[in-house]
């Protein structure tokens, strides 16, 4: 589907990925130089040639899309060329090796372009799943929308700012045993958390889950009159309705989680790929 209409869709990096990588198959397999094939051969030195501008075009191109403010489709032929170019290195620098690997720099160059590339891979999966979900999450919640003005996510926000306050309101008219739940859902309910707490997204621990629990047993130890139970009938429901609220913010704090988290480590190992590209190239080209 996201090759058709999603942010694969600019197939011209696709054509240009499958040539790159049969032109790289097809230069390796006839090219049989006396010595065996290696990256000192011409078709080794071309090859890693080739694959060193493609990390340094990529490289550029990622800067820049953090930079974009233009239309969708100029964002979505970066990510097609980061994509499709991305997975072309896995042929042009694995022949570039030869196949030859030993405890070097040039063999850390290698992994770690092999690890981008891979990280690259479960971005475009993370990023092909993710902001859909994220959206379905928030908008599902909303009975209705206050104010035009205002993201999804502000106003779930804003409704369970709301909740709490009629929660507060109903103690002055609540007996006094439903006290300590209320209290311990204005009071404890929190969203975030470490990372690990935030990835989990788990509502396990939810100060409002324990209360709406706690809240469910009391009504049913006890017999109310007419005015009672309506009251503590809207309690249940404020008190369901909340635990809903919670819910939904702490999946949408995991989904954006996951979507930074790639970025963490791919980031990071692109500077250093970089960094071990450039060694790579002065030790091959002075020293070798």
């Amino acid at each position: 589907m996201y090759l058709q209409t999603g942010f694969l869709a600019s197939r011209g990096w696709l054509w240009i990925g499958i040539l790159i990588s049969v032109l790289a198959i097809a230069a390796y397999v006839v090219h049989d130089p006396i010595g065996g094939r290696d990256g000192s051969t011409i078709v080794g030195y071309g090859l890693g040639g080739l694959s060193a501008l493609i990390v340094l075009y990529l490289s550029i191109l990622g800067i820049r899309k953090r930079r974009f403010s233009s239309s969708t489709g100029r964002r979505r032929n970066s990510v097609s060329a980061h994509v499709f170019l991305g997975l072309a290195l896995i042929f042009t620098a694995t022949l570039h090796t030869g196949f030859e690997f030993e405890w070097s720099v040039h063999t850390l160059g290698y992994v770690l372009l092999m690890i981008v590339v891979i990280s690259g891979i479960w971005g475009v999966a993370v990023y092909a799943d993710l902001p859909d979900k994220m959206g379905r999450n928030l908008s599902e919640m909303i009975v209705e929308k206050k104010r035009h003005d205002m993201s999804d996510l502000e106003q779930i926000e804003e409704d369970i700012e709301e909740m709490d306050r009629k929660l507060e309101r109903s103690l002055q008219f609540l007996p006094d045993i439903f006290r300590p739940p209320v209290q311990l859902s204005l009071e404890k309910t929190k969203i975030g958390g470490g990372l690990f707490s935030i990835i989990s997204g788990s509502s396990k621990k939810c100060a409002t889950a324990r209360a709406f629990r706690e809240v469910s047993d009391l009504v049913d130890h006890r017999d109310w009159n007419e005015e009672e139970r309506k009251r503590v009938s809207e309690l249940v429901a404020d008190m369901a309705r909340k635990r809903e609220l919670a819910a939904c913010l702490r999946r949408d704090g995991r989904y954006r989680a996951l979507l930074s988290l790639w970025l963490w480590f791919h980031v990071p190992l692109t500077v250093a790929l970089l960094a071990t590209l450039i060694i790579h190239v002065i030790l091959v080209f002075f020293y070798w």
